[in-house]
C-alpha cells in the first residue's frame, strides 16, 4: 500500500510560539507552497550579458598577408 504525505498548515491555537509543535504530523512550508520550491541561482539582469561576449573574428591578423609584404619592403 502507497501512502502519501499529506502536509497541513502549521496551527497556531497553542499559543506557546516559543517552544516547537510537537506531533508526528508533516506541516506545509508556507513560503514554498506560495512562491515554488527555492532555486538558489545567481541574480542577474536580463542585460547583464550584453557587451560581455567574445567575437572569433577578434583573433584574425589586422593587417593581411599582401599589405605585411609591402611594408616588409618599404621597411
Amino acid at each position: 500500500m502507497n501512502r502519501t504525505i499529506v502536509k497541513e498548515h502549521i496551527p497556531k491555537r497553542h499559543l506557546d510560539f516559543e517552544n516547537p509543535i510537537i506531533t508526528d504530523k508533516v506541516f506545509d512550508n508556507t513560503s514554498n507552497r506560495i512562491y515554488g520550491e527555492k532555486q538558489i541561482q545567481p541574480m542577474l539582469t536580463e542585460t547583464y550579458h550584453i557587451g560581455k561576449s567574445f567575437n572569433p573574428a577578434d583573433s584574425l591578423p589586422k593587417i593581411g598577408e599582401r599589405n605585411k609584404r609591402l611594408e616588409a619592403e618599404i621597411a
